[in-house]
């Protein structure tokens, strides 16, 4: 991150640079500073990476979610009024928000009391809620709009230092979702990214923030992207752990999630297809936008091997029987 970005920024928003604490984000972008006694949240987007419009429409869908009864963080304004900052430096632009921070804090995935099934069923009925609302979302503004699943960066862009057979998995994946239908009920508005580490859990209750990946996209891929990283948790290693915890936890998110929204049993038998799309999206993603340095760190080497040894084989994502989850 340009420090001229950040200096400006905290400007933008009347807080003091020396008490900014980095918390990460994909480009390490997420701070966290202190504003009249109270934390708040810092983001900064490089428009080389980031569409203006694209951040007034994340903006929409968080105010609607919270005045639907969603618990979110909401957006700050800055000294000036604004909800978005645009900085300049150099003929580079940056925008920046802030937003309050969550209370709470992360969900232990070591402690079995809190990381249970009844808190899965928290987490089901959550995303069922948001989809729930996202059937019923439209816009303020009729001329801005998210991207819709295949409008990212990611399906600009060219793969070279993707090996071929890999690329034919991938543009498999794509021309069979084109085919998959899109219906007010299965596709609208998405969190696309609702791991665990993407919300706090404060009272029993989940409070979200980050909805940076937020697009139109089906409903049955949101709930593969929580499973996907849940399942994570275990050593993939331990294989019969893994398949006892993923059948426990999908039975209890799902009984969750259906109490809020409705998913016919055909976007259910899909579950399959978009946990295995998920692994090939990820691994094309940071193939393409991990630095050569990252890529180099040993943990990052053996699990991108490891995932393309898996894409290449069209080993499922999953070893379990849906039926008796179903």
């Amino acid at each position: 991150m340009v420090k001229d970005f950040i200096s400006k920024g905290v400007m933008r928003f009347g807080v003091n640079e020396s008490e900014l604490k980095l918390l990460g984000g994909f480009s390490n972008n997420v701070f966290e500073c202190n504003k009249n006694g109270e934390s708040i949240i810092l983001k900064f987007y490089p428009s080389s990476l980031y569409r203006k419009d694209s951040i007034i429409a994340e903006l929409d869908w968080i105010n609607y979610l919270f005045s639907s009864g969603v618990q979110v963080t909401r957006p700050i304004l800055s000294i000036n009024e604004q909800y978005i900052e645009t900085i300049n430096v150099d003929e580079k632009e940056c925008y920046v928000l802030a937003f309050e921070k969550a209370k709470g804090s992360f969900v232990n995935v070591n402690d079995k009391e809190t990381w249970s099934t009844d808190f899965f069923t928290i987490w089901g009925k959550t995303l069922g809620k948001i989809h729930r609302f996202s059937k019923k979302y439209s816009p303020k503004d009729k001329k801005v709009k998210r991207q819709d699943w295949n409008k990212g960066l990611l399906f600009s862009e060219n793969f070279s230092e993707v090996d071929e057979v890999v690329i034919q998995k991938w543009e498999k994946y794509l021309n069979e979702l084109t085919k998959i239908p899109k219906d007010k009920n299965s596709y609208g508005m998405i969190h696309n990214d609702l791991h665990h580490r993407n919300f706090y859990v404060h009272n029993n209750e989940i409070i979200l923030f980050d909805f940076g990946d937020c697009e139109y996209n089906w409903f049955i891929y949101d709930i593969a992207i929580v499973i996907y990283h849940a399942v994570q948790t275990v050593d993939e290693n331990d294989i019969k752990r893994r398949e006892v915890f993923a059948h426990q936890f999908i039975k209890a998110f799902l009984e969750g999630y259906l109490t809020e929204n409705n998913l016919d049993s055909y976007w259910l038998s899909k579950l399959t297809f978009f946990l295995n799309y998920r692994r090939i999206y990820s691994y094309m993603y940071f193939s393409k936008f991990l630095s050569e340095q990252q890529k180099s760190v040993k943990r990052a080497k053996n699990i991108l091997n490891s995932m393309k040894d898996k894409i290449e084989r069209d080993e499922p994502y999953l070893h379990i029987d849906y039926n008796d989850i179903f």
